[in-house]
This record gives C-alpha cells, structure tokens and sequence, in this order.
C-alpha cells in the first residue's frame, strides 16, 4: 500500500479510470480532509508490469481529463 498525493481532486480522478476499468483506489479525502486530494492503491503479487502499466497509464489520462 501506498499514499499518493494528486494535484486534482480524487473523485473525479477515480471516475475517469474506473471508465476505463481500473479500480483506482481508495479517496482518502473524505475520511482525512487534512490529507487533501490523497489515494491509497494497493497491487498485491497477483498483479504483473502489464496491470500496473495499465493503471499508471489509466491514472495519467484521467489526471489530464480532468483539467
């Protein structure tokens, strides 16, 4: 697991990947607003370079959608 801090807001961010079916993660905003736009994601090992290739990409083109 690991925190990441988005310059976006998380929901909208997590709307667009999931369209394009990828479980982004978790919005840590609404439980710890002092965090600011935070997402925890987790790959555990059943997760190979193509998925996390695949959610990098899907994360990239959802952080610029939403400009």
């Amino acid at each position: 697991e690991t925190v990441i801090k988005l310059t976006k807001p998380v929901a909208p961010v997590l709307a667009s990947m999931a369209k394009n079916g990828v479980l982004g993660g978790l919005d840590l905003s609404v439980d710890y607003p002092e965090l600011g736009n935070a997402l925890v994601v987790c790959a555990t090992e059943t997760k190979n370079d193509a998925d996390l290739n695949r959610f990098v990409t899907a994360l990239v083109q959802a952080l610029a959608d939403s400009d």
